[in-house]
């Protein structure tokens, strides 16, 4: 299959981590970004900038169009034209009058593929949308937490990082098949529902409200942190016999008249609280160690920096550090996070311009040329 080209129009997380994905896979990404750029090369991160963007904006070319400027439209009509897909998180109501939604797109290429990624879905695009809000009004963040607290954020931006890989996945699906043109509508909210899982299928066909749990499973006992002498082991009983093997691990024959999950439930604070009684008696590491002998499934709960250090693969391009892509066929990172509009040479002169042209459009502030301070 030929390499797909791929326009981004992204700002923050969404849209720029799909297009990131799509190109960790070899695709041929192109990023548009505005005169002032995306806004996320705004942001320091430990004091230096250009980390927080070089999180989610590796192996794509940055070109620096004036959308706002009937040069800079034309411009990117033409790069249009030889794309296979676009994909944007900007709130349609911009697209349309920036003149690069949906409709204007499929006149200037009838076989685009056009990933819109908002916050509610189309019909309501132009709803301001982050990962915080969406995770507030799906329900998901009611359920994080320990009993009794407030919701908790989750760790990571996941709303944004799992609508990303949903439009990647989208994107894929659609070339593959060829279907074309297509408009694949993304909404985040939406995404996270169809990710609650479990949790959601007890509402819908149960009537039950989940609570928050804290480290805890709500449906399995035990499955969730315990405290240590010097830390903290998650274990993850999801079967019976893995929980007759727990007893014998930490010596406890007793706890087996609770044999079964259903019994488990009924006494959750009971087995959890004779649980962590043993658990505070040894060290982190030698739980694990006795665990494992036991095929008790168990984790240590590390710090991200003992996880980096013990799992990470990592290459290092000038002075970032990046985490290599998971697919283990990976090819490397063939292209660090662009500098504002360090493509937009290269890639007008693909396009025919030549380097005087692109020049004289740069003085006359409708395309944006390599800035390393930006």
């Amino acid at each position: 299959m030929d390499t797909m080209r791929v326009l981004e129009l992204g700002n923050n997380i969404s849209a720029p981590l799909a297009c990131t994905i799509l190109g960790e896979l070899g695709e041929d990404v192109i990023k548009v970004e505005p005169p002032q750029g995306d806004d996320r090369r705004k942001i320091e991160l430990e004091g230096v900038k250009g980390l927080y963007f070089a999180s989610v904006n590796r192996n794509k070319r940055s070109v620096s169009i004036d959308l706002k400027r009937k040069e800079g439209l034309e411009i990117f009509e033409e790069l249009l034209s030889t794309a296979d897909v676009v994909v944007t998180n900007y709130r349609p109501r911009a697209l349309s009058k920036l003149g690069v939604d949906f409709e204007e797109a499929v006149r200037v290429n009838p076989k685009v593929i056009y990933c819109s990624i908002t916050g509610y879905g189309r019909r309501e695009g132009d709803r301001p949308a982050y990962d915080a809000t969406v995770l507030a009004e799906s329900g998901l963040m009611d359920l994080t937490g320990y009993p009794g607290g407030p919701p908790s954020k989750f760790a990571t931006s996941i709303a944004d990082v799992t609508t990303a890989m949903m439009a990647a996945i989208s994107v894929l699906h659609a070339y593959a098949s060829d279907r074309r043109p297509v408009l694949l509508d993304v909404p985040m909210l939406q995404t996270q529902l169809y990710l609650s899982l479990e949790d959601a299928y007890a509402v819908l066909n149960g009537g039950t409200s989940p609570t928050r749990t804290g480290s805890a499973h709500r449906y399995l006992v035990p499955y969730q942190a315990f405290r240590t002498s010097d830390g903290y082991v998650y274990v993850a009983v999801f079967n019976d016999s893995q929980f007759l093997r727990l007893c014998d691990a930490i010596g406890r024959e007793d706890l087996k008249a609770y044999s079964t999950n259903s019994k488990r439930v009924r006494a959750k604070e009971i087995v959890v609280a004779e649980i962590q009684r043993e658990m505070e008696r040894e060290t982190r590491d030698r739980w694990i160690d006795v665990l494992r002998r036991y095929d008790v499934p168990c984790a240590p709960v590390l710090t991200l920096g003992e996880a980096i250090r013990r799992y990470g693969e990592v290459t290092e391009v000038g002075a970032i550090k990046y985490l290599n892509f998971p697919l283990q066929t990976w090819v490397g990172l063939r292209r660090p996070s662009p500098g504002l509009g360090e493509h937009t040479v290269e890639v007008l002169e693909e396009l025919g311009y030549s380097r005087e042209e692109v020049e004289d459009m740069a003085r006359k502030g409708i395309v944006k040329m390599m800035d390393r301070r930006a």
